[in-house]
């Protein structure tokens, strides 16, 4: 059997657009800060005030799904795609949350940073699949592609991972900075595992949609 897009309604691939969007300006603030460790109130405030709009465009969704009568595919997949877009939006802000509520100051090694950066990569890859989603039939292989790049940053992230908490073990003495590094490097982790569950669910709509 061969599934075809049902008659577009905008306003979800609208809503997948705006929390893409958010993800990537929420990543970068987050790069800003392990880049240039200060104080991370200011940027933590910043955060949660992207979080904050996420969560709103999460009620949308819902709200929208339960007024519509035609939806572009299957509700259970637009539910699914809105809430792991915004589980990583959540787990970014969580992050830094952490640093502020541990005092964890000045990450240990160059590790919590490189994380970092290929979550960004990570979230202007998803953004590119998502604005891709209204045209999947058309730009099915690109989907494909972007959600396969999607789950190399998450192996990446695997490995940055589990070096960073090697070298956490290694060069830090005080027990408490230990256990509070660990936290974060998982937050991290955890953050590009939501990344590969979005690219889960984008490729299952390509290929159910193709």
């Amino acid at each position: 059997m061969v599934f075809r897009l049902k008659p577009r309604e905008e306003k979800f691939f609208y809503c997948f657009n705006e929390l893409a969007d958010f993800i990537c300006e929420a990543s970068g603030i987050l790069k800003s800060y392990f880049e240039q460790p200060m104080d991370p109130t200011q940027k933590l405030e910043l955060l949660t005030e992207v979080e904050e709009k996420g969560d709103k465009v999460l009620g949308r969704v819902m709200q929208q799904i339960n007024s519509s009568f035609i939806t572009p595919f299957d509700r259970e997949d637009i539910l699914l795609l809105a809430r792991e877009l915004n589980n990583i939006l959540d787990h970014i802000q969580g992050t830094l949350e952490k640093v502020v509520i541990y005092k964890a100051g000045i990450p240990k090694d160059i590790y919590a940073l490189k994380l970092v950066k290929v979550l960004e990569e990570a979230a202007q890859e998803i953004q590119g699949a998502v604005r891709e989603l209204p045209d999947v039939r058309t730009r099915h292989s690109s989907i494909l592609k972007a959600c396969e790049v999607i789950r190399s940053y998450e192996h990446e992230g695997d490995f940055l991972y589990r070096a960073g908490i090697a070298r956490l073990f290694e060069n830090t003495e005080n027990l408490v900075d230990i256990i509070k590094w660990k936290e974060i490097y998982e937050h991290l982790e955890t953050t590009l595992d939501y990344c590969e569950n979005v690219s889960n669910i984008i490729k299952g709509v390509a290929v159910k949609y193709v």
